[in-house]
């Protein structure tokens, strides 16, 4: 008798199971009509297109950085030749000796600061 109860249960299942598989080989056809490589094809490109931008802003990057170390060594230099000018009691330009026309703007501006960090 309970052969029979399972061997019912086992019919049934394998129903069930026909008939997801039929409905999954329906909607693989359908996949297969809609161009699905293409779209696979597209997707590969598209991630190929990111990681070459990638790469290049890489580049970039490691081109900008080697272009602020540049600067900021010459910076260091200039800094140094003026402060030994400084130093020295020398102006940096013989015929300039007010040369810096936002002085007024920027000790205002600090002055400011210093005003507002008090409060």
């Amino acid at each position: 008798m309970t052969s029979y109860l399972i061997d019912a249960l086992l019919v049934v299942a394998l129903v069930v199971t026909a008939l997801r598989c039929g409905r999954m080989h329906k909607e693989l056809r359908a996949l297969r009509q809609t161009n699905l490589a293409e779209a696979l094809i597209d997707a590969e490109v598209s991630l190929n297109r990111a990681a070459e931008a990638i790469v290049a802003a890489r580049h970039e990057g490691v081109d900008t950085v080697r272009e602020l170390e540049r600067q900021l060594v010459e910076a260091r230099r200039v800094t140094a030749e003026l402060r030994g000018l400084v130093a020295r009691g020398e102006p940096a330009h013989a015929g300039e000796a007010d040369a810096d026309p936002y002085r007024d703007f920027f000790a205002a501006a600090q002055d400011r600061l210093h005003a507002s960090l008090a409060r």
